[in-house]
Parts: C-alpha cells; sequence; structure tokens
C-alpha cells in the first residue's frame, strides 16, 4: 500500500508541475460555471415571474435534459483524454518504464499506483463542481441535499472509469496524443453503443448494456443501484486488469495465445458478472432524493405488490403509420429502461414483447397521395422508408385477432395482460408522448378492480363522448391522445339507448347529456328506477330545454329558475358567467384539493372561476334522502339573474343591469348525495350544457378551472378507486431567496476570479518549481 501511495504521489507531483492540468481545471471551471449560470438564471427569473417548482433541486442540477450535472460529464469527455493519455506512455517515451520494471515495485501497484492519482484529480475536479453548487444552495429556500450527494456519488463513478479507461489506453502506445485519440474514440463507442445494432437480436441487448450514457443515467440523477454501480465497478476493474495485463506482457516471454487468454479470461469474467447483475430481481435501488421522487409512488407499489401471482405480460402494439419512428427494434430497449424500469424494480416478472402492425383508416391522405394503391402497397412503400422489413408488420386482420386497434384509433400503444384480464396504456399527442406513473397505474388497476363505467345517453339527441363535434365532450372524456382525459384515468365511456334495452348493470354513472326532445314516459320510468336503486346520474341542461328536462329533475326536486345569467363584459358575450366552486367542489378528490390549493398559494386566484355560458339558476329542495349541496356560486355584484326577455344578438354586447333584474349569489350546478344499500349516491346537475365543451375548459383570462371541475366530477363516480392516487407529501416550499441580480456577480466569480487564482496559484507553483 506505501508503495502505491509513493507511486500515486510522484505521479500527481508530474501532473500539478505540468501546465496542462492548471489550464485543463480552469477551462473546466469556465465550462461548468457557464451551464450552472445559464440554468439557475432561468429558473430565478422564473421563480420571480411567480412560477414554482416542487422539485428545484434536482431539476436544475440532474434533470437529464438541462440538468448541469450531466454537462459535467460532457465537458470531461472532452478533457479525460488529455489528462490520462501521458500516465504511461510518458513512461514509456522516455524509458524510466525500464526502471520501474527493474524496482521492486509489483505492476499492480504502478497502475494502482498511477490510478489512485487520476482518481485525486477527478476529486479535484469535483471539488470545483461543489463550489457551484455552494452557490446554488446558499441561493435557495430548501435545498436537497441527499439529491446533491446522490448525483455526486454517481459524477465520481462516471470519471473513475474515464480514469481507467484512459491508464489502459495509455499503455498501449509511446505516443501520447495517439493515447488521446484513441480514448477519445472509446468514450464515443460507450457512449454510442447503445444505439448501435439494435435492429440486430443476437447483439442489440449486449452494445445496449454496454452503454455508459444510459448505466450513469440513474446514478447522475441521485438513484444509485447495484446493476449500475457493477457495470461501472465492472469496467474499472476490466481495464486496470487489462493494464495489468499489457504491462505485464512488456516483461515477459510468453506467447501471443497466452497473451490473449488473460484478456479473454478477463473479459468473460466481466460478462458473468454483467450478466448476474443485470437481472432484475438481484437489483436493488437508494433513491436519495427528498420524497423519493425518482421512485414510484407507495399507492402503486401497492397495486403491482396485488399481481403477485404470475407473470405480468406487455405487448407494445406500434403502427407503421402512427409513431413506429419511436417504436421500432432500435427503441425497445430505450422504452423498457424508460417507460418501464421504476415498475419492473417493484415486480420484476414481466415480460416484454413488441409487435408491428399496419393499418389506415380509408379516409387518410395516403390514398389520396397514392391514388390506386392498396393499404398493403402503401405500407410497403412506408416500411422502406424506415429502412425495415415489412415482413416483421402484421396486417389489419392478423392484428385485429389479437386486440382492437380500429377502437384505439389505429395508434401506437401498450396492452397489459395479467391472469385472463387485460388494459391499454396509451401514448399521447403532448411533448412527453410516453405514458407516465398516472397512466400506468390507472391501467394496472383496471387488472386488479372491477372497470367503472360512465354510460351516455343517446335517444334525444344528446351530447355524446366520441364526436368531434364542438357541442360534444370528447375532449373531456374519450380523447385517446390526452392524458388528462376521463379514458386514460381507467374509465370505460359508452353510449346505449334506452328504447331498445334497460339500463346496463354496474354503471358508475349515467350520463344525461343535453336531451333536446322529450324523454319517453317509458324511458323517464327506467331512469327513476335506476335513481331508487343508488344509481348515480350526471345532468347537463340549457336554458332553452327546459320543458324537456322538467320532468327528470321534477323527480329529483331541482328546477330551473325562471331567466337568464349574466355578467357584463368587454371580453365575452354577456350569458358568459363565471361562478366561483364551491367548497364542495374544491375537494371532490385530494388531487383536486391540491390544485386547487397551489393555485391560490402561488397564483393568489381564491376565486377559483369556471365558465358558463348560457345558464340558469337552479332552485332545489332536498326530497327523499338526499342532502343538496351548491358545487359552483355566482359572485354577487358581478353577475345577475336578467328574467325579461333578451335577445340573442344584445347578448354579444355590454347588457346594463335592469331594476327587475334578481341579484345575488345564484346556484348554476349542484351535488345531490345520500347513503343508499351502504353506498354514497351521487347526482351531479349542471344548468349549462357547454362548461364540458372544448370551447369552455381551457382558457387563462381569467384563469378558469373547467378542464379540473368536469375531470373530478366524472372521476368523483369511482369514489377515489380511479384514477389512482399518485400524489406524494408536499415537500417544503421551492424557491430562491436571490434574484436575478446576484447573476452578475457571481459570474465575475466563476467566469474570472476562480480561474484567475487558479492560475494565479498554478503561476506561484510552476516557478518556484522551475527555480528549484
Amino acid at each position: 500500500m506505501k508503495r502505491i501511495y509513493h507511486i500515486a504521489k510522484n505521479e500527481l507531483y508530474t501532473l500539478f508541475y505540468s501546465p496542462i492540468a492548471w489550464l485543463l481545471m480552469m477551462l473546466f471551471v469556465v465550462m461548468t460555471s457557464a451551464d450552472y449560470i445559464e440554468i439557475t438564471n432561468d429558473f430565478i427569473a422564473n421563480c420571480q415571474r411567480g412560477g414554482f417548482f416542487e422539485y428545484l433541486t434536482n431539476s436544475i442540477t440532474a434533470n437529464p435534459r438541462y440538468g448541469y450535472l450531466f454537462g459535467v460529464i460532457h465537458n470531461l469527455y472532452i478533457f479525460f483524454p488529455l489528462i490520462t493519455m501521458g500516465l504511461i506512455s510518458r513512461e514509456t517515451s522516455s524509458g524510466t518504464i525500464k526502471l520501474l520494471y527493474s524496482s521492486p515495485v509489483r505492476v499492480r501497484e504502478i497502475v494502482l499506483g498511477k490510478f489512485l492519482a487520476i482518481t485525486c484529480f477527478t476529486i479535484c475536479l469535483l471539488l470545483l463542481v461543489c463550489l457551484t453548487l455552494f452557490a446554488l444552495c446558499a441561493g435557495m429556500i430548501h435545498p436537497d441535499y441527499g439529491s446533491i450527494l446522490g448525483s455526486l456519488f454517481g459524477l465520481f463513478f462516471v470519471l473513475s472509469t474515464y480514469a481507467a479507461i484512459g491508464l489502459f489506453i495509455s499503455s498501449l502506445t509511446s505516443y501520447q496524443i495517439v493515447a488521446a485519440i484513441i480514448t477519445f474514440a472509446i468514450f464515443f463507442f460507450l457512449s454510442k453503443s447503445g444505439d448501435l445494432w439494435q435492429d440486430v437480436d443476437i447483439v442489440r441487448n449486449i452494445t445496449y448494456y454496454l452503454n455508459m450514457g444510459i448505466k450513469s443515467y440513474n446514478l447522475v440523477r441521485g438513484l444509485p443501484n447495484l446493476r449500475d454501480i457493477c457495470y461501472f465497478m465492472i469496467l474499472i476493474t476490466g481495464f486496470l486488469s487489462f493494464t495489468i495485463i499489457r504491462i505485464k506482457s512488456g516483461t515477459e516471454s510468453i506467447s501471443r495465445f497466452k497473451k490473449a487468454r488473460r484478456y479473454v479470461i478477463v473479459i468473460a469474467i466481466a460478462f458473468g458478472i454483467g450478466y448476474l447483475t443485470k437481472s432484475p430481481y438481484v437489483n436493488f435501488y437508494f433513491d436519495t432524493t427528498r420524497n423519493e421522487i425518482l421512485t414510484i409512488t407507495p399507492h402503486t407499489q401497492a397495486l403491482l405488490a396485488k399481481l403477485n401471482d404470475g407473470d405480468l405480460e406487455i405487448i407494445g402494439f406500434s403502427n407503421l403509420f402512427n409513431g413506429y419512428d419511436r417504436w421500432g427494434k432500435t427503441n425497445q430497449n430505450y422504452i423498457i429502461t424508460t417507460v418501464w424500469e421504476p415498475y419492473i424494480r417493484f415486480k420484476p416478472n414481466i415480460k416484454f414483447t413488441f409487435l408491428n402492425y399496419y393499418d389506415l383508416d380509408s379516409t387518410d391522405y395516403h390514398f389520396k397521395v397514392d391514388t390506386g394503391k392498396t393499404l398493403r402497397e402503401i405500407a410497403e412503400k412506408e416500411a422502406e422508408t424506415y429502412s425495415v422489413d415489412f415482413d416483421q408488420f402484421l396486417s389489419p386482420a392478423e392484428v385485429n385477432r389479437m386486440v382492437d386497434v380500429k377502437a384505439e384509433e389505429r395508434r401506437s400503444f401498450f396492452l397489459l395482460k395479467y391472469k385472463g384480464r387485460s388494459a391499454i396504456v396509451r401514448t399521447f399527442n403532448d411533448g412527453i408522448y410516453w405514458p407516465m406513473e398516472n397512466e400506468i397505474a390507472a391501467a394496472i388497476n383496471r387488472l386488479i378492480l372491477p372497470t367503472p363505467k360512465i354510460g351516455f345517453l343517446c335517444d334525444e339527441i344528446e351530447r355524446g363522448p366520441f364526436s368531434k363535434r364542438g357541442r360534444d365532450y370528447r375532449m373531456i372524456t374519450h380523447e385517446l391522445g390526452s392524458r388528462a382525459s376521463v379514458i386514460n384515468a381507467g374509465f370505460d365511456i359508452d353510449t346505449f339507448s334506452l328504447h331498445q334495452k334497460e339500463i346496463p348493470a354496474g354503471l358508475s354513472a349515467l350520463m344525461i347529456a343535453d336531451p333536446r326532445t322529450p324523454i319517453s314516459a317509458e324511458s323517464l320510468v327506467k331512469i327513476k328506477n335506476y335513481i331508487d336503486t343508488g344509481g348515480n346520474v350526471f345532468i347537463t341542461t340549457e336554458p332553452d330545454r327546459k320543458e324537456v328536462t322538467k320532468p327528470l329533475l321534477d323527480m329529483l326536486g331541482l328546477a330551473l329558475h325562471d331567466g337568464l345569467l349574466i355578467q357584463s363584459s368587454d371580453k365575452f358575450s354577456s350569458d358568459v358567467v363565471f361562478p366561483s366552486m364551491s367548497d364542495t367542489a374544491r375537494n371532490l378528490s385530494p388531487q383536486m384539493a391540491r390544485d386547487v390549493k397551489r393555485t391560490v398559494k402561488y397564483y393568489g386566484d381564491k376565486l377559483l372561476r369556471v365558465a358558463m355560458a348560457g345558464a340558469n339558476v337552479l332552485d332545489y329542495k332536498e326530497k327523499d334522502g338526499f342532502h343538496v349541496s351548491p358545487l359552483l356560486q355566482t359572485i354577487s355584484g358581478i353577475s345577475w339573474n336578467r328574467l325579461a326577455p333578451i335577445g340573442n344578438d344584445s347578448l354579444q354586447m355590454k347588457v346594463e343591469k335592469k331594476p327587475d333584474d334578481e341579484n345575488g349569489s345564484f346556484v348554476p350546478a349542484v351535488l345531490m348525495t345520500r347513503m343508499i344499500h351502504g353506498r354514497q349516491q351521487r347526482i351531479v346537475v349542471a344548468s349549462d350544457a357547454d362548461l364540458i365543451t372544448e370551447s369552455y375548459i381551457f382558457g387563462w383570462n381569467p384563469r378558469r378551472f373547467n378542464f379540473s371541475f368536469d375531470y373530478w366530477l366524472f372521476c368523483s363516480f369511482s369514489y377515489g378507486e380511479f384514477p389512482t392516487n399518485t400524489m406524494r407529501p408536499d415537500g417544503p416550499d421551492g424557491g430562491f431567496t436571490v434574484t436575478v441580480d446576484s447573476i452578475p456577480p457571481q459570474k465575475l466569480i466563476f467566469y474570472w476570479i476562480i480561474p484567475g487564482l487558479i492560475g494565479v496559484g498554478a503561476s506561484i507553483l510552476l516557478i518556484r518549481r522551475k527555480r528549484k
């Protein structure tokens, strides 16, 4: 050990008595600080403008897309070949290697001593990184120290691996520049190997495993795990062993076969250990972040624990015409790692299959571009553009024997299967694309619990859940590409006719959305029987359909008041009112309550408005054991009830209040509840049917809560079982104690003062060394 120490000490002397190390340190400080300044400035500015971030520390330091600690890896990717290129090649070119051979020092002591020296230099670089981390923590309200320490731990493993690789390459040649170039090439290969030969089944798992960038992903994020740590330990030990073999072979007269055999033995042992530690059954994780933000929530973990009686099968279906560029063979390992690994962690026996198919709607533009061609011919042409074998794609007939892709709008999706039950996990039309925990947990829940179902009545030209017409409710109920749609919360959505059959058994709720023609007496009887037996109902109506819905509302003790709610405005038609959500509406679910709390806290919006166009006042009285709770209430003094008739044209103008108009706070939506058969029955009635349409669920001036309000009204009929609650405990408030005014002084410190001090220190040291 003493010899290793002395060799490391001498190597460090050599390193620090060279201007190269000091210049690299100065450049490294500037480059790392530039990344730190840029991302920190953006976050401070956003917080000053009123934004807020839950996981601020991890977002700035270890977010894979823009966290500046990932930039440290990229910076040293360039620098390390220059640092390690002379470790042994310098000894070879100068002839001092022969002195080491003749000394009573073992080869492994030489190698370990030099590795220890470069590891110490790596620690110096990490200490320079810590300067930015100290500045970051000093300017934050509640920094996450666990996340920072976890990221530094991961960085140390990555940089130590760089050192071991550079040490070995340095032993291969006496030319330092050649060593640097080869080292850079090895780094490049290990960082890109995950993209190589991924379409070749035999080798793609091997090359993907070798990818250093993927293995560093969790470590630098603050999620160390046995598999990735073993990967870096294998590389470090393997390349150090290669270096020992290389140097030792230079002192022995043995055949090339025996030399090669030593390398093969090391590689075989490395692959054996890698194969064993790659198994999810032996892997374990440690989440260093506050609130374990890199781990799925305990509720989702509990759901996976219920799937303990067999394998979970996941089949990925990708359409050649819809997202295949993300789903091809070259991306399959990536999908498993990034989308599903958090779940494999808690259920290792997940089996994956990926199937490709081709299918198009007959109205698709491809048929217009390729006039006269069949679907198969169009698909063959499309496959050619991806340079893939067309035979790997299932035909529409073949894939539909496995799953109804038409019902999935011929999209790319996952099918989960467990003990005869199945559920769909979709991809989405947003920047994230892949499903997240909310959607995956909802699908897993469908494998365990009975699926909740919303049934839309379709006899009297009601609004429906499937059409893309502006008056319908597709966006909130059945938009497959929206992760905030009710269907992606785990619900089934369907329509049915009371003229043909009874109300289906097992409905979570019956939806009667703005009937336009009178409901028949027979249908009213069926609806009454359904309500009397405890069925949940959601009713929306419009003022001009008062007579149509009167028999329905009469049986509930409700009535549409005469008049029309008015809110005069320069921006909207006067019949558009913005009532506020009541406490009942704000607490429809724990998730809704949290959203409301954060909105009030961070945006100061205490009114929490819901837009309604053409709404009536609801009169109500409690009957048949129902308790009636207002969901929405207009704001007194801002809106009023116009009793006199008003023309449609005048609604577009700013309407003035008349003496006969009714003033006060009015209720346009209510929730009726009662206990029946041991369960709370829920009936929701809204005097406006437009509040659920796409035109009104979005909007920011004023900020409106239509989407959240409508979404959680539908979800409330599952009594909290769907969607799965994936909330985490509230952590301490994030934010900064500094403003953007602190950035210019930090630029001065990190761009000039610290590099200047390093330069001055290096100059003094080198001048004194030269004098001696």
